[in-house]
């Protein structure tokens, strides 16, 4: 994992938002968090390890959302992104509220996770980190992230546990084949009996019934080619006496029909000569005739049209006559128009006089007005300025009395020093108080138990090795005794001429002799049960002041730390008193300096309110000056606008010719707008009346010339109409005496018979046509009964033969495919049991080997054997470091229970357990596992850069120490390995090429400052 981005608002000492920007720190390959104690280092850890595992190191799940939210905060709220497997960047958010109504009350914490594709956020559906970083939270607290007090922890774990945290981080359960090979055994054996069962189902398919099937099919196929043929020759037979069947029966319908058609032919032939004799006079008369009528249609038409148009004549030349009357009443009004035109114009100059004369009376009123308003804001102006000047020496008072700001800071941050070094006094000397309390208490628990804190391990270590040897005697002797006794019930089962259950012989020369063991066995099992009861005792013992031992340590080095912390505080404090130089006051009395401070507030916020009065009095000067510049700019306006209207009127004036104004000007405007209108309106309406009656004399007289040629047109056609009616009617006589018929009735009447000429000739013709196809066709009926020579009256008996003969072969074709499909079976069964035979013994022999695999994996032996080597790696890699920060003279090693020891090259290459180290060696040993873990998953992960964060220990190694740790972590950056190191030890920062500092601030709470 490589971490990206956080932020933090609302959580524990974070009140409001601040925010890391960790690609900055992780480029430098080396970077650091310090700040104080308290100041919130640590709760950035716990930041990460919540929005990713929803957990904390520091609180349980009981009201942990309440405890962990700021009190001056209503929102929590953790955004942190990071790179994870395949180098994929993610995102995870946890975030809860305060209830408004309850302050002891939050909502349930909402945590979301993301994966990045480019800059979209994309949801995940699970929000288990695990499955993106492979690596549980337990672990996370153990490899990527170490909190306060667990870097050491994998050191200190005990060999099993240690092997179930191996498993995990290096997924070595895909080792565990005990129970894969269990269940392919059990798979084998089902698949064994299965084919087997199978195989035995298919035993009666062999060769031999294979060949038997083929024989009978070769005899079965030779029966059915002889029956076929007999088949085929009778129904060849029977098919010819079908069809000479048939012809007869052909025949008699043939002349069942010629019968009926020979009635129908007189009917036919009459149809024929009248349609005949009616296409005839058709084709002589029937163009002639229709050109009579239409001919004569044309005349009645022709003239109606000519009555029309005469009378429409009549009609125009009357309205031409009233027209010319109207044309000489309007002409007179019509010429005297011009002269009320101009009297209409100089009506409308009057009036444009008259409006504009009314707006210069008011444009007069208007500059009287505005001249007395202006004398008075110009009076104002004057007393506002005499009182602006007075404020301003008023000021210029104030400001003399004025304390100097910087003074004043000094000496208040002087006291605030002061009461901090007496605050953090106060609590060290309480604390230290505290934890010497506790310390007493945890020695007072040793000597309760008669053990010394220096050596109480080996004492306990001693009790143990004890009691484990007098259960090894007790369990040697329980097996003898159950040896004994079930030997003797051997012994007692013999018989004479019956075989020995252990030997075989039936031979029984000299049987044993034994007693009665229960007794001793019921004993060594109690005293079995007791010694493994005092083992639990010890073991419960040793888990008890390991935790106490570690408590100890802890509290004295508390001591240690808040002494020498006092001792710093006292200095600070001394060297502080010598910087007080202001004899005014007294450095343990600020009653005094806070009242002159009091006195100097009071004196600024009365200057600050006279300033502010004297700029409010400034803008209403101001306001009013301007005012002054509105209303001359407006007077100046009135009088530029009364000067264009007073040229305006003149023009107008010099525009009236024939009226005389003053006969109009106590005349209202809107009489005389009237009386434009009404002029107007008259001269409109006469014009419009003159142009009508002229356009309408146009009118008329164009249509009387246009309707007296349409009459005359119209009378020279009908005229020419009347001479074609009778040149058809003399055509028509000639007709008729030619063809000699008596008149053009007798024609006529003809020509009304209805026919469907093309269905009737088409209805003679198809008759003609059948009649002649189906006598033809009786005769070659005839014909050909003749030629075949068949008689007809054998036809029932070669059908009945030919049914029996069909019955066999179909008889025979159903057994032939019998036989077929039987063969077919046999033959993919033995197959099948050869296929079946071969599997069987392949799979017996895989159920043998997988006994043999099954014996191999019982218990988790391969595991533990893997998790070995892998620890035995990890150690390899780790001392290639710490062998250099212990200068060669301690090593690390697995022994057989897998636990950790050092050997100790400066006494003679011996080991010991690591927990013989001293805090700074403990440390320099954690420290190089933990980069041989962070080594070690990085391929797991698949990630170009791994990354951890040390939250404790720089603080237990001399100089020498930390600069071999510097060079080693210094040198991670070339490895593409990244250190986050957490400590409140300042003077580390300068070693640190990239860092940030948490301070902690009374009002806003911690904030993160970024010193890059």
């Amino acid at each position: 994992m490589l971490p990206l981005y956080l932020s933090i608002e609302g959580l524990y000492s974070y009140q409001t938002k601040q925010e890391i920007d960790f690609t900055s720190l992780t480029s430098a390959g080396l970077f650091g968090i310090f700040g104080k104690v308290g100041s919130g280092k640590s709760s950035i850890l716990e930041a990460i390890t919540f929005a990713l595992f929803a957990n904390t190191n520091r609180l349980n799940s009981n009201n942990r959302a309440y405890n962990m939210m700021n009190l001056n905060a209503n929102l929590l709220r953790i955004e942190f992104h990071f790179i994870g497997k395949e180098n994929k960047k993610y995102a995870f958010e946890a975030s809860w509220r305060r209830n408004g109504k309850q302050f002891d009350k939050v909502t349930t914490p909402i945590r979301k996770a993301y994966v990045f594709d480019g800059e979209e956020k994309i949801p995940l559906e699970s929000t288990d980190a695990e499955t993106i970083l492979g690596i549980s939270y337990k672990n996370f607290n153990r490899t990527v992230i170490v909190p306060q007090g667990q870097f050491k922890e994998f050191l200190e774990l005990k060999g099993a546990e240690r092997s179930n945290m191996m498993k995990e981080l290096f997924n070595l359960d895909h080792y565990d084949l005990f129970y894969k090979v269990a269940a392919l055994n059990k798979e084998t054996d089902l698949k064994v009996q299965h084919i087997a069962g199978a195989v035995q189902a298919l035993e009666d398919y062999t060769e031999e019934s294979i060949s038997d099937l083929l024989t009978q099919l070769e005899k079965e196929e030779l029966d059915l080619l002889d029956v076929t043929k007999k088949h085929q020759l009778l129904e060849q037979h029977h098919q010819k006496l079908l069809e000479a069947q048939q012809l007869h029966l052909e025949i008699a319908k043939k002349k069942a029909v010629f019968a009926q058609l020979s009635t129908e032919q007189v009917h036919i032939e009459t149809l024929k000569t009248q349609i005949q004799l009616f296409q005839k006079v058709e084709r002589i008369f029937k163009n002639v005739l229709d050109s009579v009528a239409r001919e004569l249609s044309e005349e009645s038409k022709l003239q109606e049209d000519v009555n029309s148009a005469q009378l429409q004549l009549n009609t125009v030349q009357g309205a031409l006559i009233h027209a010319n009357n109207q044309y000489k009443l309007v002409e007179g009004d019509f010429n005297l128009l011009d002269h009320k035109k101009l009297e209409v114009e100089d009506l409308k100059n009057i009036v444009q006089v008259l409006q504009l004369q009314g707006d210069i009376s008011k444009d007069n009123d208007r500059l009287a007005k505005g001249k007395l308003v202006l004398h008075d804001v110009e009076q104002e102006i004057q007393k506002k300025q005499v009182f602006i000047q007075e404020k301003q020496q008023d000021i210029i008072k104030l400001k003399e009395k004025r304390i100097s700001g910087s003074l004043l800071v000094a000496i208040h941050a002087w006291y605030t020093k002061h009461e901090l070094f007496i605050k953090s006094q106060s609590e060290l000397q309480v604390e230290l108080l505290t934890r010497k309390k506790e310390l007493q208490a945890i020695l007072l628990q040793f000597e309760q138990e008669d053990l010394d804190p220096s050596n109480w391990n080996e004492k306990l270590n001693d009790q143990e090795i004890t009691a484990n040897q007098r259960l090894e005697m007790i369990q040697s002797d329980e097996n003898k005794a159950q040896v004994q006794q079930q030997l003797a019930s051997y012994s007692h089962a013999l018989t004479a001429g019956k075989a020995c259950p252990l030997c075989g012989s039936e031979h029984h020369p000299h049987i044993m002799q034994t007693e009665d063991l229960s007794s001793l066995l019921n004993s060594l099992q109690s005293e079995k049960s007791n010694v493994i009861a005092e083992l639990v005792q010890i073991q419960k013992q040793k888990q008890r002041f390991i935790q106490l031992a570690a408590q100890l340590s802890n509290l004295q080095k508390d001591v240690d730390l808040n002494t020498a912390k006092l001792d710093t505080i006292a200095i600070d404090l001394s060297d502080h008193l010598k910087q007080f130089t202001w004899t005014t006051f007294q450095p343990n009395d600020r009653q005094a300096f806070d009242q002159w401070q009091l006195e100097a507030v009071t004196i600024e916020q009365n200057c600050t309110a006279a300033e502010s009065n004297l700029s409010l009095l400034q803008d209403e000067l101001n306001e009013l000056k301007a005012k002054k510049e509105k209303y001359n700019q407006v007077l100046t306006n009135i009088a530029v606008s009364k000067s264009a209207i007073e040229g305006r009127a003149a023009s107008h004036q010099q525009l009236i010719k024939r009226l005389n104004l003053s006969d109009f000007q106590i005349m209202p405007i809107c009489d005389i707008e009237n009386t434009i209108a009404q002029s107007v309106q008259s001269i409109i309406a006469t014009e419009q009346e003159f142009k009508n009656l002229s356009d309408e004399i146009n009118r008329l007289n164009i249509a009387i010339a246009t309707q007296s040629t349409h009459t005359t047109s119209l009378q020279l056609q009908l005229d020419t109409t009347r001479l074609k009616i009778e040149s058809y009617q003399k055509s028509i006589a000639e007709l008729l005496q030619v063809h000699g018929f008596e008149s053009t009735e007798s024609i006529q009447q003809i020509l009304q018979q209805q026919y469907d000429l093309e269905h009737e000739e088409s209805r003679i013709k198809q008759f003609e046509e059948q009649f002649a196809i189906v006598k033809t066709a009786i005769r070659q009926l005839e014909e050909r009964i003749k030629q075949e020579a068949v008689d007809i009256s054998q036809l029932d008996t070669v059908s009945q033969e030919l049914q029996l003969t069909k019955d066999v072969k179909d008889k025979l074709i159903g057994q032939l495919q019998s036989l077929k499909d039987q063969l077919i079976i046999s033959k993919k069964k033995y197959a099948e049991k050869i296929q079946l035979q071969s599997e069987l013994d392949n799979h017996i022999l895989r159920s043998k080997n997988l006994n043999i695999l099954s014996n191999l994996f019982k218990g988790n032996g391969f595991v533990d054997y893997i998790s070995t080597q892998y620890l035995e790696d990890l150690c390899q890699i780790a001392n290639q470091r710490f062998e250099r920060l212990t200068r060669g003279h301690l090593k690390l090693m697995i022994n057989a229970d897998n636990d950790f020891e050092v050997i100790d090259h400066l006494n003679g290459g011996k080991s010991r357990s690591v927990r013989t180290l001293s805090g700074g060696q403990f440390f320099q040993a954690s420290l190089c596992l933990a980069l041989a873990l962070a080594e070690s998953t990085r391929s797991l992960n698949r990630n170009e850069k791994n990354f951890f964060f040390i939250d404790e220990g720089f603080g237990t190694q001399d100089t020498d120490s930390v600069n071999l740790i510097f060079e080693t972590l210094n040198a991670l950056h070339k490895e593409n390995r990244i250190v986050g190191i957490i400590s409140h030890v300042d003077e580390l920062q300068e070693r640190i090429p990239a860092s940030i500092k948490i301070v902690k601030d009374e009002e806003k709470g911690s904030l993160i400052i970024h010193d890059f």
